[in-house]
């Protein structure tokens, strides 16, 4: 069932690249807007590639040994959920070519997970754990796609600054980069809101547990995101500034999970 689903996703998310490409070529040869049927025909071969996929996802998460929390199922989880957001989005903002790079990794890390077995890193977790490292995974996931789209949004400023076309070309038009990197903002603050709070579901002493620089790190990071977000409404912050900001404050969420992990492994080891 889960080979056959992932066989299924897999071709979706290779005729989907296809017919993205397809499409981003005819609209350079004609400055018209794609077909209006091959939009609709990506929209339901992701469809179809998100859910074959998120139900493989769940099989290699949830193994008849445990909760699986693998390199490889992680970055399943990882590339379905950017792609989820993005499609999502493509609802209302017009950002369908990102799929020319959202189709590869995420078929990449579905040929991983389908070929490879389990590292070992098997763990009997309790529910409401589950569910606060499920919600931090999408919080990450999300907002390492805000950083990115950040910078993304500054290098096409500044080539239309300087009449370049570079990546303008590939990616779509850059008021619709915007609101899809605040978007992706939102999106993260509000998972990383629920994850925070879970955090606390299962936490009974930050000190005995050893998580207290985790915590600490990641409350940094929601304010610095909090004080950013407020700084964009209130004075107007994008580019350059949105990208230190935005970067910033993923660089504190990763430190919080990579810096904890370094800790507890080679420092109170």
């Amino acid at each position: 069932m889960v080979a056959t689903l992932g066989i299924v996703a897999l071709g979706c998310y290779a005729y989907g690249l296809y017919l993205s490409w397809k499409r981003l070529n005819d609209t350079r040869k004609s400055d018209l807007v794609g077909p209006q049927a091959g939009e609709r025909v990506i929209a339901v071969l992701t469809l179809i590639a998100l859910i074959s996929h998120s139900i493989v996802c769940y099989g290699l998460l949830f193994t008849q040994q445990g909760f699986d929390l693998s390199l490889v199922t992680v970055s399943n989880v990882v590339a379905l959920i950017m792609l989820w957001v993005v499609a999502l989005a493509n609802l209302r903002i017009p950002v369908a070519n990102l799929y020319l790079f959202l189709f590869p990794i995420a078929a990449l890390t579905l040929v991983a997970g389908l070929t490879t077995s389990p590292s070992g890193e098997i763990d009997d977790f309790t529910l409401p754990l589950v569910i606060h490292i499920l919600l931090s995974l999408a919080a990450y996931s999300t907002l390492m796609m805000a950083a990115c789209q950040s910078g993304l949004v500054a290098i096409q400023e500044r080539q239309l600054k300087s009449h370049t076309m570079g990546l303008n070309h590939i990616l779509p038009p850059l008021e619709s980069m915007e609101r899809l990197l605040w978007t992706m903002l939102w999106v993260g603050m509000v998972l990383l809101t629920a994850a925070i709070l879970s955090g606390f579901l299962f936490l009974e002493d930050m000190f005995a547990q050893r998580v207290v620089h985790h915590t600490v790190l990641t409350s940094l990071s929601w304010f610095v995101y909090l004080f950013f977000i407020a700084g964009r409404y209130l004075f107007g912050w994008r580019g350059r500034t949105a990208v230190r900001w935005t970067l910033t404050a993923f660089g504190l969420l990763v430190l919080g999970y990579f810096g904890s992990k370094f800790v507890l492994e080679y420092v109170v080891s």
